[in-house]
């Protein structure tokens, strides 16, 4: 059989390089969006795009098939303005530390994945006796579902002409439990029922700047991450009582040179918001034949 004959052939029940492109282009965090090309698109239709994305977020497999995982969104700009505000932790410099805001949340369509513990016992000890939905194995297998559910999502936005951002940075500020309250699970964050897991932003990418540069213009001096983070002089968490740390947030457009961060440090103020590539790596993932 010829080598194009052949190609012909298997094209006609998979799209071998189509499926390689998708691939490729999901690996890419987009840091900027393009809105006005978003909100030219017909209402309807744009019902129909998030419809279908959480449908497909919905209906991913999950082991035996039990319900791991809620899913929130929003693709109401005001909406999303405000809640990518509360997204601090991309990691700018480690020494002296500063982090800027997760921009891929500040998309035109984001979608939050919360790990639950499910309305349903479908596994057992060895002894025949059910796992508790406490069980470490039974929240392993929630995160291994939001995985499937976030790549198989990823995958419909691109196929669907998208770019993609995943987050992981859902942080309070000044202790204040912002994404718990704002997603109305206080109680089951507390009880330990639900944990906010991942997000995904969705939405056209700027044509104008490369996928890496960001429009934010603050910058978080004194933390390397969003992690627990004050701007004020509280020592603790008021809810976990964990250890808080200090940072001051600055605007880059108005300060320039240099500026010291709670601790003394001092930070030379970047010109714009620029992120690392990590796409280009070599992951180290390795292929072994079972035999």
């Amino acid at each position: 059989m010829a080598i194009d004959t052949e190609d012909e052939i298997k094209h006609m029940f998979y799209d071998w390089d189509g499926e390689r492109k998708t691939m490729l282009h999901t690996q890419k965090c987009q840091r900027n969006w393009d809105y006005e090309k978003w909100d030219k698109l017909n209402p309807l239709l744009i019902d129909d795009i998030v419809n279908e994305l959480l449908w497909i977020a919905t209906n991913s497999p999950t082991k035996q098939h039990e319900g791991y995982f809620d899913v929130y969104y929003t693709a109401d700009r005001k909406v999303i303005q405000e809640i990518s505000r509360y997204t601090w932790g991309y990691t700018h410099r480690r020494n002296p530390p500063a982090n800027w805001r997760n921009s891929q949340s500040n998309a035109s369509l984001y979608m939050i994945w919360v790990a639950k513990e499910p309305n349903s016992q479908l596994n057992s000890h060895a002894d025949g006796t059910l796992k508790s939905n406490t069980d470490k194995n039974r929240w392993q297998n929630a995160y291994c579902s939001i995985g499937i559910s976030l790549g198989l999502t990823m995958k419909a936005a691109a196929s669907m002409g998208f770019a993609t951002g995943a987050n992981k940075s859902h942080n309070d500020l000044n202790g204040d439990d912002y994404w718990p309250k704002k997603l109305g699970i206080m109680d089951e964050i507390k009880n330990g029922t639900k944990e906010i897991c991942y997000g995904l932003g969705i939405g056209y990418p700027r044509k104008d700047k490369p996928r890496w540069e960001s429009d934010e213009t603050e910058l978080m001096l004194g933390a390397a991450n969003g992690s627990k983070i004050t701007t004020t002089d509280q020592e603790t968490h008021p809810r976990t009582g964990k250890q808080m740390r200090k940072a001051k947030i600055v605007d880059i457009t108005k300060e320039k040179g240099q500026v010291k961060d709670p601790y003394g440090n001092t930070h030379n103020i970047p010109e714009k918001a620029e992120f690392k590539i990590n796409s280009h790596r070599n992951r180290g993932i390795k292929i072994t034949e079972i035999k």
